[in-house]
């Protein structure tokens, strides 16, 4: 692989990460607007309930399927003729926007049907059950939006442009807090009388639809102004729709598989709260952690490399795409490990700054960091798994994908059903874990085994180097974390984060990680270029 593709990458990941911080921390303060408005009442349930709806179709299509699989479908056009490519993604896009516009019509008008059957928390309320009905109404178009922007992101990603895509989710939480935690603060601030939540939940969720058509908006203008809008056509016996649609389904099968490993982790759960009360929102809590560095580093790597992979295997340049992989699993590891350890060194006073107020006492803070600990060595297999899962998805190959999870899906439950016996919740954690990395070890000998990944030499050494100086930052952590055992958890973690950061990124200079020198190169150059 070329210096110049490893710079690619990381000039990707790092813009991608960027934007993707900003999103989750902006999204912290969406969800604390939320949570001030509307707190644990019968408006925000019912909120929930009717989001939960378009949210789950989009964690099924929209969020990886749809743009993971239409984006080297995409390359493949784009290689042969451009024309070709925008008249595929045009008619994809009318495909989706004709289904989907469809399909929200018949949610509005079967909702009051089908929805009181799911909803027996509620029903004996019949103010309350319209209210969800109507919520349900209005943010069911949500999948619609989501599913357009995704196709956007993919041709943006295709093109290059990591920044624009990257950048969505940002500005929809931004227009969320800009537009409702405004009119919040207007209120305040005149010393008005508060908006009856009823109504207030109602314009949370017009705000949020709002959002959407602006996240949409943006992509569609970044299109237009770099000459990649999609040629729109309705000729939907093209082949891109038979391709798209034989990507898609092993895709949304996977992610369906995911979303029922959740749902069984959660019942699980509810086996041991007899024993250890809280051990559902204790999972839920610290699963939600380790989602934070697997999306600014994990899913930005993964995302980045994404069109890499696809050009590479369009081109035909195999030596280059398993150096590309190489590349990627090297990232993984210099930007993932010292996370994790952090995670778990310092879990307790991570979770009782960010969660123990009112209700949250010191045993819940106990309970969720030993679900954390747990939790935390998986962040590196899931990440991983998702390069993978793009090395494969480049190859316009899903179905292998789809059979892994499910594979890993009963290797979990089975774990699971084993070390509750004897961690009770803090073994459901492990058992994702350990499974976590079963599952990154089947994508390998997959990737092994058809010739796209071979174990080199040069390329262990240097990982192994990047594992000895994250084995030196955790003893070095742990040291740090006795010396403050005293402290406030709000001391600890201000202490512990920016020595912690200084101290990896003094270790990485001394022993000359790659990946830290190409990181610094590429600031520099963007120095020098804005001086220039």
């Amino acid at each position: 692989m070329t210096n110049q593709n490893k710079k690619e990458t990381i000039a990707n990941t790092s813009v991608f990460s960027l934007f993707t911080m900003l999103s989750r921390m902006l999204g912290l303060i969406r969800d604390s607007l939320k949570a001030y408005a509307f707190g644990t009442s019968w408006f925000a349930v019912a909120f929930d309930i009717a989001f939960r709806f378009p949210n789950m179709l989009r964690n099924l299509v929209a969020d990886g399927a749809l743009s993971q699989s239409f984006l080297p479908i995409y390359d493949q056009y784009r290689h042969k003729d451009i024309q070709e490519a925008h008249l595929a993604s045009g008619i994809v896009l009318n495909l989706f926007a004709i289904t989907l516009t469809l399909l929200s019509l018949v949610v509005w008008l079967l909702t009051p049907v089908f929805l009181p059957f799911l909803i027996s928390e509620l029903k004996n309320d019949a103010r309350l059950t319209q209210l969800t009905i109507d919520l349900t109404r209005i943010l069911f178009p949500y999948i619609l939006l989501m599913c357009l922007i995704s196709i956007y992101m993919a041709i943006q990603y295709s093109h290059g442009l990591f920044w624009s895509g990257s950048f969505g989710p940002a500005l929809l939480n931004g227009v969320v807090i800009l537009l409702f935690g405004g009119y919040l603060w207007y209120l305040k601030f005149f010393h008005l009388p508060p908006m009856e939540p009823e109504k207030l939940i109602y314009l949370f969720s017009y705000t949020t639809i709002l959002a959407a058509i602006v996240q949409l908006a943006f992509q569609i203008w970044i299109t237009k102004r770099n000459n990649i809008s999609p040629r729109f056509s309705l000729k939907f016996r093209h082949p891109v729709v038979k391709n798209l649609f034989h990507m898609m389904l092993p895709a949304s099968l996977g992610a369906s598989v995911q979303e029922l490993a959740q749902l069984i982790d959660i019942f699980l759960a509810t086996s041991v709260s007899n024993i250890v009360p809280g051990a559902v929102a204790a999972l839920t809590y610290s699963h939600r952690l380790i989602h934070l560095p697997m999306g600014i580093f994990g899913i930005a790597i993964s995302t980045a490399s994404l069109p890499q992979f696809s050009r590479l295997f369009v081109e035909k340049k195999i030596s280059e795409f398993r150096e590309s992989i190489w590349t990627a699993i090297g990232l993984n590891f210099f930007l993932i490990l010292p996370a994790t350890i952090g995670m778990i060194i310092f879990a307790t006073p991570i979770i009782g700054l960010l969660f123990e107020h009112g209700e949250f006492d010191k045993r819940s803070t106990q309970i969720t960091a030993i679900a954390l600990v747990y939790y935390a060595p998986g962040i590196l297999a899931f990440s991983l798994q998702k390069l993978f899962m793009s090395s494969m998805y480049a190859r316009k190959n899903s179905k292998e994908p789809a059979i892994i999870t499910i594979i890993v899906l009963v290797i979990n439950v089975v774990l699971c059903l084993i070390l509750m016996k004897y961690l009770y919740h803090a073994g459901l954690a492990l058992a994702s874990s350990i499974a976590g990395f079963i599952g990154s070890w089947l994508y390998l000998h997959r990737l092994v085994k058809t010739g796209y990944f071979t174990f080199a030499r040069k390329n262990l050494l240097d990982t192994g180097k990047i594992v000895f100086v994250n084995i030196i930052f955790m003893l070095v952590m742990l040291s740090l974390r006795y010396l403050l055992g005293n402290f406030s958890y709000g001391q600890q973690v201000a202490i512990a984060i920016p020595a912690g950061f200084c101290l990896y990124l003094l270790l990485s200079h001394l022993f000359k990680i790659s990946e830290w020198e190409l990181f610094l190169n590429l600031f520099q150059r963007k120095i020098m270029n804005k001086r220039s």
